[in-house]
């Protein structure tokens, strides 16, 4: 039961990020979705957009009702010229837009490319007024009229002269009454052909109102990428090429340069290379997400080079296509759909293995792994969401799988800059043991110095003990007994001088305790220690001595800071079973800053490091042990007690 409950309490999170996505999807479907934003009514062919509607919706959404004539390319003049002739021309279909992704839906043929025109009627208020229609992406060369009047035109969409060009644009326009819109519409070369995206039609200020929440939006979304993808490939050089890093960064580039292509259509008319850079970006931020997750979770070997390569080959084959379609005039439809399908079956593979690297990650307790897990599930969703809610076309924020991948992102970074901030930290706690072990070094050569001094003096002693008993002699001969008491006292002293402190049997206790026991003495400090550890523990000496050495020089610094009278250092090292007690008691000033959880914050000066605190705690967390500080401000003696579980 206690197993499943644990299950039951791990999954918990998992199923909230679900839930919340799914959510989070069916909003933005309902209320940030052109398909589903509220339509005008459409009668006998036009479209009736009265003054009730605009002043409830001053933008509106021209999704349905558009005639396609496929294969033609007209004018408003044709139009008109067949009217007159009393044998108007017939629409193939009449389709909504977005309905189709090409032209082989409504063409004879079947090709993926040529030319059509799609043409849409509205029924405006009589009083003449200024409006505004929206002309996005149009592929991938149009001219777009409106009552008779060229209002637009991108790139040359003649056959004979064909030139490709995609722009996201505006034009605004006075009308009143019966309203025509004609977009002639011709492709060669690329994925999609024709209107693609519904056009936003609406009062001017409303127009621009919502065209800059986008922009802004999504500029948001790429100057936050853009702007941490910076600054981790900055860190991750600065400190070395730490490698999380730097993938991490990798994948932020990336994924700015997958959201910034509707950016760059907003000023840029050129159709190469943006969009063959968004499909890139994506790719390769995907192989980039795979090789840092890896990275985190550890996976080496042959088996690691199985995702990047199938990512490099993806990437690789949409450079290629790319550049076949710039060769204009190509029917590559089968060529089209299979890349369509490759891409969707990388898409859903690669988001299975990272599933499978993210619950790896977890379940092998890799630090951080958490977050990633979470923000992977919520891609899962979106992806599942997209499949489930097809017509969805954004109004103002992003698709589904933007999204997702951004909070995927950022989580990545919480993981990732977590990790890095470990890695510094354990950098800065390492370079801490190591001069640990150079200051310990160095106090065992002048202890050594300090014993052969004392050796030497305990040589003159005994060279001089035949002098000292000769007198001894001569003092109790002549019966001068209290002359006697204070030579032997005095003699007492200069043995006791010539022999050096023994504060523990162990080595790097002893030396460390003799070292600072000369330091307090130097500011008048009283130095106490009793220990009863052996020789030798199973403990390093480097994280015995880093321990040790933090825990008195805390001790040290504290009592120089101390205003008070009495000035004191007491320890005690014992060692129980396997279980090593270290206690530390030393007089304090006040204004200590307690954080709580038993912990102290770092009273060194600015500038200076602070690392002795966390070296002790990494100590302690690595023999499974505990750390504890107790203040006592009614007597100011600070207690630091260590307890450690030796192997």
């Amino acid at each position: 039961m206690k197993v499943a409950a644990r299950a039951a309490l791990a999954l918990l999170p998992l199923l909230a990020a679900c839930a919340a996505t799914v959510a989070g999807c069916v909003l933005l479907y309902h209320y940030d979705n052109k398909y589903t934003a509220p339509e005008p009514a459409f009668d006998s062919g036009v479209v009736l957009i009265d003054g009730q509607m605009l002043a409830e919706h001053p933008v509106i959404e021209l999704v349905d009702g558009w005639e396609v004539y496929g294969g033609r390319l007209l004018s408003p003049d044709d139009f008109a010229a067949s009217t007159r002739s009393g044998n108007p021309l017939k629409p193939d279909k009449t389709v909504f837009i977005g309905q189709y992704g090409g032209f082989e839906s409504f063409t004879p043929n079947g090709s993926p490319h040529g030319s059509a025109t799609y043409r849409l009627v509205l029924k405006l208020p009589d009083a003449p007024r200024s409006y505004t229609l929206e002309l996005p992406e149009i592929f991938s060369a149009y001219r777009a009229y409106v009552n008779g009047a060229l209002v637009a035109q991108e790139g040359d969409p003649d056959p004979a002269s064909y030139q490709p060009a995609t722009l996201d644009t505006t034009v605004t326009f006075e009308a009143g009454g019966t309203t025509e819109i004609v977009v002639a519409v011709s492709d060669f070369s690329h994925f999609y052909s024709g209107m693609v995206y519904p056009p936003a039609f609406g009062l001017p200020n409303a127009v621009a109102q919502m065209l800059s929440a986008r922009f802004l939006f999504r500029a948001l979304l790429g100057a936050a990428a853009l702007t941490i993808g910076l600054l981790a490939v900055l860190v991750g050089f600065l400190g070395r090429r730490i490698k999380p890093a730097l993938l991490y960064g990798l994948v932020c580039l990336c994924f700015t340069g997958y959201i910034g292509y509707p950016l760059v259509k907003t000023f840029f008319a050129g159709y190469y290379p943006f969009y063959a850079l968004e499909n890139l970006a994506y790719c390769a931020m995907l192989v980039a997400i795979g090789l840092l997750m890896q990275n985190m979770g550890a996976v080496k070997g042959r088996r690691a080079l199985i995702f990047p390569l199938f990512g490099a080959a993806v990437c690789a084959v949409t450079v290629v296509l790319h550049l076949m379609l710039a060769g204009q005039g190509q029917n590559l439809l089968t060529i089209m759909y299979g890349y369509s399908q490759l891409i969707s079956a990388y898409e859903w593979l690669t988001a299975l293995y990272l599933t499978f690297l993210a619950v790896y990650t977890v379940w092998k307790r890799i630090a951080h792994a958490r977050p990633i897990l979470l923000g992977t599930v919520v891609l899962d969703t979106a992806l599942v969401m997209d499949r489930l809610l097809p017509l969805h076309e954004p109004i103002v924020t992003g698709w589904f799988p933007e999204l997702a991948s951004f909070v995927l992102i950022a989580c990545i970074g919480v993981a990732v800059g977590a990790e890095v901030a470990r890695q510094y930290l354990n950098s800065a706690v390492q370079s801490e043991r190591a001069q640990s072990m150079e200051r310990l070094l160095q106090q065992q050569q002048s202890y050594y110095a300090v014993l052969d001094e004392k050796m030497e003096d305990t040589r003159a002693l005994r060279h001089d003990l035949r002098h000292h008993i000769a007198v001894l002699d001569g003092l109790i001969a002549s019966g001068q007994y209290e002359e006697l008491g204070k030579y032997l006292s005095g003699f007492k002293q200069d043995i006791e001088a010539a022999a050096p402190q023994e504060y523990s049997h162990n080595r790097v206790i002893n030396v460390l305790a003799n070292h600072y026991s000369s330091l307090a003495a130097r500011q008048g400090i009283r130095f106490d220690l009793k220990s009863d550890l052996p020789g030798s523990v199973s403990m390093s000496d480097a994280d015995l001595s880093a321990l040790f050495c933090n825990l008195l020089e805390n001790a040290l610094e504290a009592c120089i800071a101390f205003e008070g009278e009495e000035r004191f250092i007491r320890g005690a090292v014992v060692l129980t079973g396997n279980t090593l007690h270290i206690r530390i008691v030393n007089s304090a000033r006040a204004g200590l800053k307690p954080q709580g959880d038993n912990r102290f914050a770092s009273s060194k000066a600015e500038g200076r490091t602070g690392y002795g605190l966390y070296s002790i705690r990494m100590i302690t967390k690595k023999y499974a042990g505990q750390s504890n500080t107790e203040w006592d401000e009614s007597t100011q003696v600070f207690t630091h007690r260590v307890t450690l579980f030796l192997p």
